[in-house]
């Protein structure tokens, strides 16, 4: 079985190094057909008109000097050498153009729009018979003119040059190249007869490790998903947790009937915090992690939902807890989902603000036609130097950090954020603490458009 398929991949071998030669000829003639057609035209057209532009400085002088003396202006030769010179320009622009040499051609054509001007001027001069105004305009700005174009012609040739130069070492490497190629595709055919069995041993060894790692990622998938569903069970339990308390303070005794309205009312807060997000979640898995498009959601009842349920524990710690929010905007998701992203960066600073002498959180929202943004600010330590990279990814914690939970929380924020067809992100300075954001698409946005909300400096 394994002789037939050597000796034919022999044969395919050396086919294979006459294909190889063959299209390195292409490769050879087709430099060789630019530098023929094109790089070098092009030099010998832009040579022309800085000869041809010489001559047209001395025929300006001529003529000058003719009607000095008394004699009647001739526009004929001075007209002859402006012909000349767009004889010349006209040639080379029926030339091929390489891309970074549009530019350089459109400042010769302005320069020489410009040098065209002056001619005309000096023309008009000395039909009036003003000597010393033509004298000015041939010495002055004609020389000035000339001297643009002179340069902008330089530039382009010099351009051509560097594009011949580039092209004759290519037709020299490809020559070397296939020199090569073809000694190395004959050894190779020497050799294949004693590679089969080393290669068949490699592919037996790659499938096996191939199915080794998908077998690790279906593991790692799994597993993640699994933290994912832990992390969703935390949302959950953290608003329970101010139901259960505002329920204890209720059956305190000496509360007034105001102050148990108050908690009744943060506790009913908190559990329509749970079905928020337990309805957003259960329909962005029943939709197959696909986002409903036509969902949408209030950033500022929100902020100020998330903002209310997590003022007890802001205060417990001594932190203050602000709000800023840009006007009434609405995100492309459910409330659950929003829930879940806001409740996340908030309830990361206040665990990690860290024991500085100003402890300060802000939530503020900014918008644009396309765009929410909804940012995070403390005024904590900053994050260290080797979590920083890996901050959203799964079980990412800072070593040696005494904070309670698994490292899922950004994670999941990036999942959520990333699935509704935004990003998230962190701006930290060590000392001064961190923004930690994310963006969603806004209801009034057009399908296709994604224009980012400007950070502040």
């Amino acid at each position: 079985m394994w002789l037939p398929a050597t000796f034919a991949v022999v044969i395919l071998s050396f086919l294979a190094a006459t294909v190889v030669g063959q299209w390195q000829s292409f490769a050879t003639d087709r430099a060789a057909r630019e530098i023929a057609y094109n790089t070098a035209p092009s030099i010998e057209r832009l040579t022309s008109v800085r000869g041809e532009l010489r001559n047209l400085h001395l025929v300006l002088r001529d003529e000058l000097d003719r009607v000095a003396r008394g004699q009647k202006p001739d526009p004929s030769p001075v007209n002859r050498a402006r012909n000349a010179i767009q004889q010349e320009m006209d040639a080379y622009l029926a030339l091929p153009t390489w891309s970074d040499e549009l530019v350089l051609a459109g400042n010769v054509l302005r320069t020489q729009g410009q040098l065209g001007e002056t001619v005309s001027r000096f023309q008009d001069e000395i039909a009036r018979g003003d000597i010393p105004a033509a004298t000015t305009t041939l010495t002055l700005d004609f020389n000035t003119a000339a001297t643009n174009l002179n340069a902008a012609v330089m530039d382009v040739t010099e351009l051509n040059a560097a594009h011949a130069h580039d092209l004759a070492l290519e037709i020299q490497r490809i020559r070397s190249k296939a020199t090569y190629a073809a000694f190395g595709l004959d050894v190779v055919a020497t050799a294949i007869a004693i590679a089969g069995a080393v290669m068949l041993r490699r592919v037996i060894r790659d499938h096996a490790d191939l199915v080794e790692r998908h077998r690790r990622l279906e593991e790692e998938r799994a597993c993640e998903l699994e933290q994912f569903a832990g992390r969703v069970a935390h949302d959950i339990l953290s608003p329970l947790g101010a139901v259960s308390f505002s329920l204890q303070l209720m059956n305190q005794p000496d509360q007034s009937d105001a102050k148990r309205a108050q908690i009744a009312e943060r506790g009913t807060s908190a559990l329509s915090r749970v079905k928020r997000l337990v309805n957003g979640l259960l329909d962005f898995a029943r939709a197959g992690a696909t986002p409903d498009p036509d969902a949408r959601a209030e950033l500022r009842s929100t902020l100020m939902d998330v903002a209310s349920e997590l003022q007890p524990l802001a205060d417990e710690r001594a932190i203050e807890l602000g709000i800023k929010e840009d006007g009434v905007c609405y995100a492309r998701c459910n409330a659950g989902v929003l829930t879940s992203l806001v409740a996340n960066l908030a309830h990361n600073a206040i665990k990690y603000i860290g024991d500085g002498p100003v402890r300060r959180i802000e939530i503020r929202t900014r918008h644009s036609a396309q765009v929410v943004r909804v940012e995070v600010e403390d005024s904590g330590p900053g994050l260290p130097p080797d979590i920083e990279p890996r901050i959203f990814q799964p079980y990412a914690r800072s070593k040696g950090s005494m904070e309670p939970g698994i490292g899922l929380g950004l994670a999941t924020v990036k999942r959520l954020a990333e699935a509704h067809g935004g990003r998230v992100g962190v701006r930290s300075i060590t000392g001064c603490g961190c923004i930690f954001w994310f963006e969603l698409p806004a209801v009034e946005a057009m399908a296709g458009v994604y224009e980012s909300v400007p950070a502040p400096a």
